[in-house]
């Protein structure tokens, strides 16, 4: 089951009243019905946008409080892009300067980043980027993206007039992003090797679905403009101070939970978001710390309980989304092609003739011929002589 409203409600709950993400919260639920979740998303990858160049942490290498977050659920039912809309406006109006556009190109990017190192970049159609990222030309700037969300130097060298070249640069990409995507589309354009390597595995994945209804949504203003202000007043910040590590109570607790995210039996084709959970739950803290931390006071800090605690909360919702998104991340292509011929017959009642099948997937014979023997083999379908041919019927 996705995350449920309770479960995401006892995460913000360990936030404190003056904190900008809970009052953020409370201001997106009043506008939308989507779930409140994605809100504790979008609201974390926004405020982290806001972040002085310098701010962040020692661990394994210096750590930004940028953050990739991804909204999954139900096409046309979740409301996702809406979630994401709403922190978007909210940004637009505070620091418009801070929204960067939909990432075209590697190249693209880099240059945007050059001009704008901090940077939001809202993608309301991730599933269209996945499957562009499955062609060829399109396969750098995944690359880049994950160099970016380790906030690495990025550069490139662009032609200039008579020959010579002119190298453009970025020293300190901090770039967040807000994307929403179906479940079909994760399905469809994701393999374990994904998550596992450099690009999803980075990804703060909250998996929610809408359990609030509301007749009339026209919306609740109340909050806005000192949502804006909070986001100005940390845009203009030049400033933050450095997290110098943890609090001997916070040091204890991270030992413990790391032991145990890092023992955790987890499904095998998302078994890879045991290597970046924990840094995720340092990223979420550096924002709390920005949020209602000593980070703003701008002299160096250390990381305590307050932070750290619904910080790990926010990364369990995350673990706990993969962990029932697991179904649909297919192993390998073939076993996402099976999976595919499965859901096909499924679709008309359980059995299904060649053609049949071959209409629902608008795919060439020879693939899903092949995806049908293996499942034969498996004993997952079983060959029926029907008076119309063949005919394929689910087992179990």
């Amino acid at each position: 089951m996705p995350v449920s409203e309770a479960e995401a409600v006892d995460a913000v709950a360990m936030l404190p009243e003056s904190s900008w993400i809970r009052t953020y919260v409370v201001h997106a639920t009043r506008q939308t019905t989507a779930p409140l979740v994605y809100h504790v998303g979008v609201g974390l990858a926004v405020l982290g946008t806001t972040c002085p160049i310098p701010y962040g942490m020692h661990y394994a290498g210096a750590l930004r409080a940028n953050n990739f977050v991804l909204c999954v659920g139900r096409s046309g039912e979740d409301r996702k892009s809406t979630a994401l809309n709403i922190g978007k406006d909210l940004l637009d109006q505070a620091a418009n300067g801070l929204i960067g556009d939909y990432p075209g190109s590697a190249e693209g990017l880099i240059e945007s980043l050059a001009e704008q190192e901090s940077q939001f970049i809202p993608i309301s159609e991730f599933g269209k980027f996945l499957s562009s990222g499955q062609r060829g030309y399109f396969e750098p700037i995944k690359t880049l993206l994950a160099d970016a969300w380790d906030c690495h130097p990025q550069q490139r060298a662009k032609a200039a007039r008579q020959g010579t070249r002119v190298v453009i640069r970025a020293d300190n990409p901090r770039l967040s992003i807000g994307a929403a995507c179906s479940i079909p589309y994760l399905e469809k354009h994701t393999l374990a090797e994904d998550w596992t390597g450099g690009f999803m595995g980075r990804w703060l994945v909250l998996y929610g679905r809408r359990e609030r209804t509301d007749p009339n949504p026209v919306g609740d203003s109340r909050l806005t403009q000192t949502l804006v202000d909070g986001l100005r007043l940390r845009a203009n910040m030049p400033t933050a101070g450095w997290c110098t590590g943890l609090t001997t109570q916070a040091g204890n607790y991270w030992n413990n939970w790391y032991h145990d995210v890092s023992t955790r039996k987890l499904p095998g084709n998302i078994i890879g978001i045991r290597a970046r959970a924990p840094t995720m739950a340092r990223k979420i803290a550096l924002v709390l710390g920005w949020d209602y931390g000593a980070a703003q006071a701008g002299q160096p800090w250390k990381m305590g309980m307050d932070l750290l605690e619904p910080a790990v909360a926010i990364t369990e919702l995350h673990i706990r989304s993969l962990v029932d998104l697991s179904d649909v991340i297919a192993e390998h292509a073939d076993a996402r092609m099976r999976r595919s011929v499965i859901d096909a017959i499924d679709s008309k009642g359980g059995t299904a003739t060649f053609g049949e099948i071959l209409g629902r997937l608008k795919m060439r014979k020879r693939p899903v011929q092949e995806s049908l023997e293996a499942l034969l083999e498996e004993g997952r379908v079983k060959r029926l002589n029907t008076s119309l041919g063949f005919a394929y019927e689910l087992q179990g």
